[in-house]
C-alpha cells in the first residue's frame, strides 16, 4: 500500500515541508484522512436528520468493550477489528429493535444501552489488564498516527467503499426517511431495512475510523462537520459537500496539529472540528 502514501512525502519534499510531515506514518495519516472525510462527513448529515449523534457515543463505547472481549479471549491487539465490528454490531442492532418497538423515547433507550456498554467495558477491561498493559488500548481510544498499518489503510479503502458505494445507492430514500419516515413508507421505502441497514452502515464506518479518531472521540466527526456545514449550506446538495469539506479540513489540520506538537490525533482533530463549527457560525450570518 506504500503506492497510497508515497505520494504525500514527495510532496512534503518538494515544498519543503518539516521533515516530521515525510515520515511514513504520517504520510499514512493523510491517506487516511482523506479516505475518511467522504465516508464520515458524507454519513454526518444523514446521522444528524436521523438524530443518532447520541448513537455514535455510544457506538464508540460499544468499540472499546468489543475490544477489550477480543483481548480477554486471547485475540492479539492487533486482530481485534472482528471483535469490535461483531460487538458494534450486535449493540446496534438490539438498540434498533428495541428503539422500534419500545415505548420508551429514543434518547432513554440509547442511555440504557451507552450505560450497559460502559460498566461491561470497565468490568472486561480490568479482567483483560491481567494480559496486557492497558496503555496499550490508548491508541484506540484516542487516536494515534504511529499504529495506522498499511493493513489499516487497505481495510478502510475496501470497506470505505462499499459503505460509501451502498450510501449513494440508497441516498435518496435514506434521506427522505431521515426527513419524514411516514412520508416514505406512504410512497414505499422499506423503512425497517433503512433503519437496519444505516446502523451497520454507521457500525462499520466507525469501526474503521477508530484508529484514526478514537473510540471516545469518533462522535465528533459524525456529527460536527454536519453541524458546521449547516451553518453554509443553502441546499441538501451543498449540505453533503460543506459536511465532507469540513471533515477533511479538520482532519488534516488536527493530523498536522498532532505530528507538531505530538498530542493524541483525535484530540487534535475533534479540536480542529470544533473550532470550524465556531468559525462557520459567524460566517454563516454574514452570508445569510
Amino acid at each position: 500500500m506504500s503506492w497510497t502514501y508515497a505520494w504525500w512525502i514527495d510532496f512534503s519534499r518538494a515544498v519543503g515541508l518539516p521533515e516530521a510531515f515525510q515520515y511514513d506514518f504520517v504520510a499514512r495519516g493523510v491517506v487516511a484522512i482523506l479516505m475518511l472525510a467522504p465516508l464520515l462527513g458524507g454519513l454526518s448529515h444523514l446521522v444528524v436528520a436521523r438524530r443518532l449523534a447520541f448513537f455514535s457515543t455510544t457506538l464508540g463505547q460499544a468499540a472499546l468493550t468489543g475490544l477489550t472481549i477480543g483481548v480477554a479471549v486471547g485475540v492479539p491487539l492487533e486482530d481485534t477489528y472482528v471483535s469490535i465490528l461483531g460487538f458494534c454490531l450486535l449493540v446496534g442492532v438490539v438498540m434498533a429493535f428495541i428503539r422500534r418497538h419500545s415505548r420508551l423515547p429514543a434518547d432513554t433507550v440509547i442511555g440504557v444501552f451507552m450505560a450497559f456498554t460502559l460498566g461491561l467495558g470497565i468490568c472486561v477491561l480490568v479482567a483483560a489488564t491481567r494480559s496486557f498493559n492497558v496503555h496499550q488500548i490508548e491508541a484506540v481510544m484516542f487516536g494515534s498516527l504511529l499504529t495506522i498499518t498499511d493493513r489499516d489503510l487497505v481495510l478502510l479503502l475496501v470497506l470505505g467503499t462499499l459503505v460509501g458505494a451502498a450510501v449513494a445507492w440508497a441516498y435518496n430514500t435514506i434521506l427522505a426517511d431521515s426527513l419524514s419516515p411516514p412520508i416514505a413508507a406512504a410512497r414505499g421505502a422499506p423503512t425497517t431495512m433503512i433503519e437496519y441497514g444505516f446502523v451497520v452502515i454507521v457500525t462499520v464506518a466507525i469501526t474503521v475510523s477508530l484508529k484514526v479518531i478514537g473510540a471516545l472521540l469518533v462522535e465528533a466527526m459524525v456529527v460536527v462537520p454536519a453541524a458546521a456545514a449547516r451553518n453554509l449550506a443553502r441546499s441538501t446538495r451543498g449540505y453533503l459537500v460543506w459536511s465532507i469539506a469540513i471533515a477533511a479540513l479538520a482532519g488534516l489540520g488536527g493530523l498536522f496539529i498532532s505530528t507538531a506538537w505530538r498530542v493524541p490525533t483525535g484530540g487534535a482533530i475533534v479540536l480542529a472540528l470544533s473550532v470550524c463549527f465556531f468559525v462557520t457560525l459567524p460566517v454563516g450570518r454574514l452570508l445569510r
